[in-house]
C-alpha cells in the first residue's frame, strides 16, 4: 500500500459508556491528542448506555473545546452488547478502534495499533490493559495483583480465548464481510470473546501489540474485596453460558466437576489465605467465587446479576 492510499485510512474509535462522565473526559482528551504521522484520519463514536443521555453535555462541551471529531448516540437497552453494535452501526471508518471509558491511551497508542495491522497483514490488533492505580490504592489491592492482564509478545497471533475488547483495532470488513455483531444474549459479559471465536472461525487473524498499551483505572469502587467477589461471580456465570453455546455435553460435564472440585479447594484454602494476608485473601475468596458461580450456574442457579465493573 503506497503512502497516498494510507491516508484514506480513517480509524472510527468507538466508545461505550455508563455514567463515569469524569473518566469519559480523561479518555476524549488523551484520543485529541492521538499521533498519526500523516498515516490516517480518526473520530471517535460515543455510545452512552444511560437511557437519560447522562453523558451528553460533557461530550457536546469536549467536542467543541477539543475540537475532535465526535458521533454521540443513546442507546437505550442497557446491555454491552447493544452499545456495542450501536457504535459499530454508528462508525465511519475502514478502521474500528475499541476502548473502555475507564481507560486512557498514551499519545501513540492509534499509530502503534495502526502500524502493527499493516505490518503483520492481519485483520486486527489488541494491545496490553495496564491497572492505573491512583493515589489512596489500598496496598493488599496492588499486591494481589487482581488487576493485572495476561500481556502477549508483539506479533503472536491470538488465540480468540486470548482476546477482549478493552483495547483493539479491527478492520471494519471483519464485522462487515460475514454479517458479525456482538451477541444480544449475552447481557453481562461474554460477547467479546464470542465475537472473536466466530471471527476466528471465519479465518480472521489477530496479533498482540506490546508497544501500544492502554491504562485502566482502578477506582474507589474497586477497592473492596466484596467488588471482587460480585466480580467473580458475574464472570463464572458467563464462562459457564459460554461452554453451554459452544461445548458438547461431556466437556460441559467436565468443565462442572472440574469447578466444583477447585470451587471446595479454594473455600477450604480460605483460613490459610486469611493468615497469609490480605493480598492472599482476596484472590482466594475471587477464585472460590468464580468456582461456585459457574458450578451452579450449570444447573440454571445465578448468584449476581448486576455488573456494575
Amino acid at each position: 500500500m503506497n503512502p497516498s492510499e494510507r491516508r484514506r485510512d480513517h480509524i472510527s474509535v468507538c466508545v461505550c459508556t455508563y455514567r463515569r462522565n469524569e473518566m469519559l473526559e480523561r479518555l476524549l482528551r488523551n484520543l485529541a491528542r492521538q499521533r498519526t504521522e500523516g498515516l490516517f484520519e480518526y473520530s471517535v463514536v460515543v455510545v452512552d448506555n444511560d437511557a437519560t443521555g447522562h453523558a451528553q453535555d460533557k461530550v457536546a462541551r469536549l467536542q467543541a473545546e477539543l475540537q475532535l471529531d465526535i458521533a454521540y448516540d443513546i442507546e437505550p437497552e442497557r446491555t454491552i452488547p447493544a452499545a456495542r453494535n450501536h457504535a459499530l452501526r454508528l462508525a465511519r471508518g475502514n478502521l474500528i478502534g475499541i476502548i473502555d471509558d475507564d481507560e486512557f491511551p498514551p499519545p501513540e497508542w492509534l499509530l502503534r495499533m495502526y502500524e502493527a495491522v499493516r505490518t503483520f497483514d492481519v485483520d486486527g490488533a489488541l494491545g496490553p490493559v495496564v491497572p492505573f492505580y491512583p493515589d489512596g490504592t489500598p496496598r493488599w489491592l496492588v499486591k494481589s495483583g487482581i488487576c493485572e492482564l495476561p500481556s502477549h509478545d508483539t506479533g503472536a497471533l491470538l488465540h480468540w480465548s486470548q482476546t477482549k475488547t478493552g483495547n483493539v483495532l479491527l478492520k471494519k470488513d471483519v464485522f462487515d464481510a460475514h454479517g458479525l455483531s456482538f451477541d444480544s444474549t449475552f447481557r453481562t459479559g461474554g460477547s467479546d470473546q464470542d465475537f472473536f471465536r466466530r471471527a476466528a472461525g471465519k479465518g480472521y487473524r489477530f496479533v498482540a501489540v506490546r508497544e501500544a498499551p492502554v491504562y485502566e483505572a482502578v477506582p474507589p469502587a474497586r477497592w473492596t474485596r466484596s467488588y471482587w467477589v460480585r466480580r467473580a461471580l458475574v464472570n463464572g456465570y458467563n464462562a459457564e453460558r459460554y461452554a453451554a453455546a459452544t461445548q458438547g455435553i461431556l466437556r460441559r460435564t467436565w468443565l462442572c466437576v472440574r469447578s466444583a472440585f477447585a470451587g471446595v479447594i479454594w473455600f477450604a484454602a480460605l483460613p490459610a489465605c486469611a493468615c497469609a494476608g490480605p493480598h492472599r485473601l482476596v484472590l482466594c475468596m475471587e477464585r472460590a467465587s468464580y468456582h461456585l458461580s459457574r458450578t451452579l450456574a450449570t444447573f440454571g442457579v445465578q448468584l449476581w446479576d448486576k455488573r456494575d465493573f
